[in-house]
């Protein structure tokens, strides 16, 4: 993606926030914009972002400094303004959202909250007393995938691995993208398990991140619930899922695996040394689902790769024999 393209992915983010942040954060100077990865707002201290190194934090003109002397302060009005916002004016129907401690924007950008949350007799989810939100930026990098395909076949089965910001998330939709739009042969019937809207950006029946012209989206459910039904309902050729988390969405995996379906997956992952530690990875590895492993870059690097490992050089704990991408 060019700086201009991120860029303009920057300003469409901040169409949600209130017209004194909008105004800060659309004066900040233009080389920046395009590295901006988070917008941090937390009551009574200054406006901050964050470019995948350093925080920095925003004067109400738009400059930015190292120190919060001269930053916007943000208030608790200003948080609560920005948060129903956010919501698109529709608090209510991010009540399961909202009890998980995040939102997601029509624009497919995920919002993280602090705040105290309360749930009545009833069963009501109400988000009460927020102390601060952070609006993750979302980046569709058509392409992106490019490189990975040149060196691994994906009906082998892939599993991404970084940290938060790595870019797991733009990497995984534009794999899937390839392969429903025939990028990579024919077209192939692909299914995102989309439980944050993150994959596709639904919104009211509509996409609103290119998933390829023989993607579907299962959107909202939990990844469980959502990959048994798209095995039993929409004859998917591959799954793809964001952030695998518990062994019970691993379990649905081998389901699916037993049905013929393919994957490819991300999970949270920091370094080479917590690869052969993180317990949901071998989980992962062991369903045999999974020829090829992907270790992706920091945040600074969001969408760059360090390492691949095939299934036999990870059963093997990595001795020496992986490629560096």
């Amino acid at each position: 993606m060019t700086g201009q393209r991120m860029a303009e992915e920057y300003e469409k983010a901040l169409f949600y926030l209130p017209p004194t942040l909008q105004e800060a954060l659309r004066s900040i100077p233009e080389g920046e914009k395009a590295r901006i990865q988070e917008i941090r707002l937390r009551a009574g201290r200054p406006l901050s972002v964050f470019d995948g190194m350093q925080s920095r934090f925003v004067t109400g003109r738009g400059g930015l400094t190292y120190g919060g002397s001269g930053g916007l302060l943000v208030d608790q009005g200003l948080i609560q303004d920005a948060f129903v916002r956010l919501c698109d004016y529709s608090v209510h129907t991010h009540q399961r959202e909202t009890e998980k401690g995040f939102i997601t924007t029509p624009k497919g950008d995920r919002v993280g909250l602090c705040a105290s949350i309360v749930k009545d007799p009833d069963g009501t989810v109400s988000c009460r007393e927020i102390s601060s939100l952070n609006l993750r930026i979302s980046r569709e990098v058509p392409g992106a995938g490019k490189e990975l395909c040149r060196r691994w076949d994906l009906s082998r089965g892939l599993i991404l691995a970084g940290g938060p910001g790595s870019g797991k998330t733009t990497l995984l939709r534009d794999l899937g993208r390839m392969l429903a739009s025939g990028d990579l042969g024919v077209c192939r019937k692909v299914v995102y398990i989309d439980e944050r809207y993150e994959l596709s950006a639904m919104f009211r029946g509509l996409p609103r991140r290119d998933i390829g012209l023989c993607g579907d989206a299962i959107c909202g459910l939990p990844k469980r619930e959502a990959m048994e039904q798209a095995v039993r309902t929409l004859s998917p050729e591959y799954i793809l899922c964001d952030e695998i988390g518990s062994l019970e969405e691993v379990g649905e995996i081998s389901a699916g695996l037993a049905c013929g379906v393919r994957f490819l997956v991300s999970v949270h992952c920091g370094s080479r040394e917590e690869l052969f530690s993180n317990r949901i990875l071998r989980a992962l590895v062991d369903t045999g689902a999974f020829g090829g492993i992907a270790l992706l870059d920091t945040p600074a690097r969001p969408g760059q790769m360090t390492l691949f490992f095939t299934k036999e050089e990870y059963d093997g704990q990595g001795d020496g024999s992986a490629a560096a991408l």
